[in-house]
């Protein structure tokens, strides 16, 4: 049972290479195909595969111009690669990791070779393919109705893809395909797993992470949180991460107001970062779009309730209070409304630690896909 994953990104999201190294543990032979744009991702995120001919192949055969814009040139490009560089008959199953840009690629080797082929939808797809890129809607419905399965990242995105008036010709077949698989989270963080006893408090910390751009809504956070301190509350902020196109706008926040934020720039130790996160009160992170936000969930596992977006991301799996959410567009209002809240009811949250250690471990999930696949 060769697995063919079709993934544009993997160079580029530890998640592959984790959901990758587990499936390997468990002796599943797979070719790891990353079609890229730049040399520098060549050999990001590459582990050793134990299982014999298992191999991970970095093609830089995309551009930066054209194949932004050429969708169906771009997938064709990427099928012709693949047949150059994989023998396509010891493969005997194709998952692609997003619904247009791999699942694409998926359909039209399914057609040739007859492999069948499972996708998976994520942000990007809802977002911004099946939202723009209207005339490639019925090619998209032709990728999900011959896909055997479809794998859905987030809860909220189920009745987002079945109320799609594009898909509503294959929805009760859609429906029959649909599963929700969230992602996993680094082994660290279910070892390092922690209750918090969530006490009543007048000041509070929260606690940002993540890049500095407009689509994770940070502004609007940093100035929620400023807001909040007029009313003679005084709370703190710490802020871990960087880089995007809001990040001269936080640091001057940063500069203008050092006794609310502190800025720690990008953590990439773990115990660091832990340390940061038993600091704080509240992680807060109310993104415009996120497929999944696996910072909400190492958030959780160290005891600390949530802000988050409603319909996107870790919203849908937990009936528990979690902590609040607000609107994809919130603005600065909203964002400290629902903190002021979460002040005022901070121990009224149940983090149900034990529960996502198993929604969450990679070992679990890779069991999952194994099913799948067989």
């Amino acid at each position: 049972m060769c697995i063919l994953h079709i993934t544009n990104d993997y160079s580029g999201s530890k998640v592959y290479k984790n959901l990758v190294g587990e499936l390997d543990n468990l002796g599943i032979p797979q070719i790891v195909y990353n079609p890229i744009k730049e040399k520098s991702r060549i050999g990001k995120n590459k582990i050793d595969l134990n299982v014999a001919d298992s191999e991970i192949i970095y093609s830089h055969i995309l551009n930066k111009t054209t194949d932004r814009i050429f969708y169906k040139q771009k997938i064709k490009k990427i099928l012709k690669d693949i047949e150059a560089k994989i023998d396509l008959s010891k493969i005997k199953m194709i998952h692609a990791h997003t619904w247009y840009s791999d699942g694409g690629v998926a359909y039209l080797l399914s057609k040739k070779y007859s492999i069948p082929y499972i996708v998976t939808i994520r942000n990007s797809d809802l977002n911004v393919f099946q939202k723009y890129l209207i005339h490639e809607r019925s090619f998209g419905c032709k990728i999900l109705k011959n896909a055997k399965n479809v794998i859905l990242i987030a809860a909220s995105y189920k009745q987002r893809i079945l109320s799609e008036p594009s898909l509503q010709k294959i929805k009760e077949l859609l429906e029959m395909k649909l599963k929700v698989i969230p992602n996993g989270v680094d082994t660290f963080w279910i070892d390092k797993a922690e209750n918090k006893l969530l006490e009543q408090k007048i000041t509070f910390k929260f606690l940002y992470i993540g890049k500095f751009d407009s689509g994770k809504n940070v502004v609007n956070l940093v100035n929620a949180v400023k807001s909040i301190n007029k009313d003679n509350k005084f709370c703190t902020m710490e802020l871990v991460g960087g880089s995007g196109d809001d990040e001269p706008k936080i640091l001057k926040k940063v500069k203008d107001y050092p006794k609310i934020f502190k800025y720690h720039g990008k953590v990439y130790d773990k115990e660091k970062l832990k340390e940061i996160f038993q600091s704080c009160d509240i992680f807060a992170m109310p993104s415009k779009n996120e497929t999944f936000g696996l910072v909400y969930v190492e958030a959780m596992l160290q005891g600390i309730p949530i802000l988050y977006t409603d319909k996107e991301g870790i919203d849908g799996f937990y009936e528990e209070k979690i902590g609040e959410k607000v609107n994809k567009q919130a603005d600065m209002l909203e964002i400290q409304q629902a903190l002021l809240k979460m002040m005022k009811n901070y121990n009224n949250y149940e983090i149900p630690i034990q529960k996502i250690i198993e929604n969450h471990n990679w070992k679990n999930i890779a069991l999952t896909y194994k099913k799948i696949y067989q």
